[in-house]
């Protein structure tokens, strides 16, 4: 479950999102490119380049590494005619990714190198098909409305393995191997999306271009940026602009708390320094939640006598449209013998004063989540105002927009907030 900060802000962004935030939600995709994968060799020639497997899942979160061990694509990955070696047609895999034209590495254009002898067939099928996300779960308890189970009954279960230095590993399996019922009509395809734990992300589905998907019938139709507020509020990035091309690492990426690395399958592209670093490495940053504190010049809705746990709490409704990635920095508290400010991270995306950010783990333990930032009582950084933050001393996470000030709240996500609980129990 969401950790109760995020369902705060989850709650309060719903509400001003539509009247009628008791039902389910539905929204398109549309920035999601579809890559058919089908041929008697396609799952072996998948299984090598994917850091994933999910045909035990039927379907889900899996990425593309390149040979450096950093990230190129985070993608869905979506099986057809499971088991139909066995009655004689070819396997078939559907893949949800986002290959913009700025891509260094598209995945259509990433794949075939690899195909040799294979006898597999790599096609765009994009214009076949529209992706679209259903997450959220309906006052009822209908099993068709909402999330809390498949439409069978069937709950999967996650169960943590802990690597090195902040690794962990989220495994997921479905009771008696059997699969959730998606609760889908004719022509649709769709996994579970497992990222942010059971019923959080709900589903991700694949429906014929230009149809509307069966769930609408009890899914209330939101909008692209809905969805993207939705999984950023549990910490939740995907795509290029936030799992930069090239650069981001499957574990700083957070694909390992989401279930989409494997550390044990066979050999893949990229494996060797993916699970050398989750054996003997430390990982010291990882891709977080955010809310944006006005420090400078007050949200249109508050003051800085506002209490810091109010402002993290709202949406915000001051509409930044800043050039990203920005920079966060720290600044020590005024007891420490350095206090030269030092990058704690970037900001990759934001949407009104809600984002995800790449932050050093070191630095926003000091500022949020110690005693000092999280800790209960009239002494607690978050129950005191901006006012009283900004002259206490303590160390803060800021970023400038535009030449003003702002603070940096950083919340740990539901899947990061679950892996710290599980390490803390053992």
């Amino acid at each position: 479950m969401p950790t109760p900060m995020i369902r705060a802000l989850s709650s309060v962004a719903s509400a001003s999102a539509s009247a009628s935030a008791s039902r389910p939600r539905l929204a398109p995709l549309p920035h999601r490119s579809i890559l058919e994968l089908t041929g008697p060799d396609a799952q072996k020639f998948l299984k090598g380049l994917s850091c994933k497997d999910v045909d035990s899942l039927g379907g889900g979160y899996s990425g593309f590494l390149n040979a450096s061990g950093r990230v190129l694509h985070t993608t869905f990955i979506f099986p057809r005619h499971h088991g139909a070696t066995r009655s004689g047609s070819p396997p078939s895999y559907l893949i949800s990714h986002e290959s913009p034209s700025v891509h260094p590495a598209p995945l259509q254009s990433l794949l075939p190198p690899f195909r040799l002898r294979a006898k597999v067939k790599i096609r765009d099928v994009s214009s076949e098909w529209d992706a679209w996300s259903a997450w959220g779960s309906s006052s009822s308890s209908s099993s068709t409305e909402g999330v809390a189970e498949g439409s069978d009954g069937t709950r999967p279960i996650r169960s943590w393995r802990m690597g090195s230095g902040g690794a962990a590993e989220s495994q997921w399996v479905w009771e008696d191997g059997r699969v959730g019922d998606l609760g889908l009509g004719d022509g649709e395809v769709g996994s579970w999306d497992l990222r942010a734990g059971w019923g959080s992300m709900g589903r991700q589905l694949l429906v014929p271009k230009g149809e509307k998907p069966s769930l609408a019938t009890s899914h209330d139709t939101a909008l692209t940026d809905e969805y993207n507020l939705h999984r950023m509020l549990l910490g939740v990035p995907e795509g290029p602009n936030e799992v930069i091309p090239g650069s981001a690492l499957p574990l700083e990426s957070c694909m390992d708390i989401h279930g989409g690395v494997d550390f044990r399958k066979g050999c893949y592209l990229g494996q060797e320094l993916t699970v050398r670093t989750y054996h003997t490495g430390a990982t010291r940053k990882r891709i977080l939640p955010i809310r944006l504190v006005p420090l400078s010049k007050p949200n249109i809705n508050t003051n800085t006598k506002t209490p810091l746990s109010s402002l993290i709490s709202s949406p915000g409704t001051l509409a930044l449209s800043p050039t990203l990635p920005l920079e966060v920095t720290y600044h020590p508290p005024s007891s420490s013998a350095t206090r030269k400010p030092r990058s704690a991270g970037r900001i990759l995306s934001l949407q009104n004063t809600v984002g995800l950010a790449l932050v050093r783990l070191e630095m926003v333990e000091r500022c949020w989540w110690s005693g000092t930032g999280e800790g209960k009582g009239e002494h607690s950084v978050l129950a005191s105002t901006v006012d009283d933050w900004k002259e206490s001393g303590v160390g803060r996470l800021t970023t400038e927009i535009e030449g003003d000030e702002w603070g940096v709240y950083v919340d740990k996500g539901e899947a990061y907030n679950a892996a710290l609980q599980f390490q803390q129990s053992q």
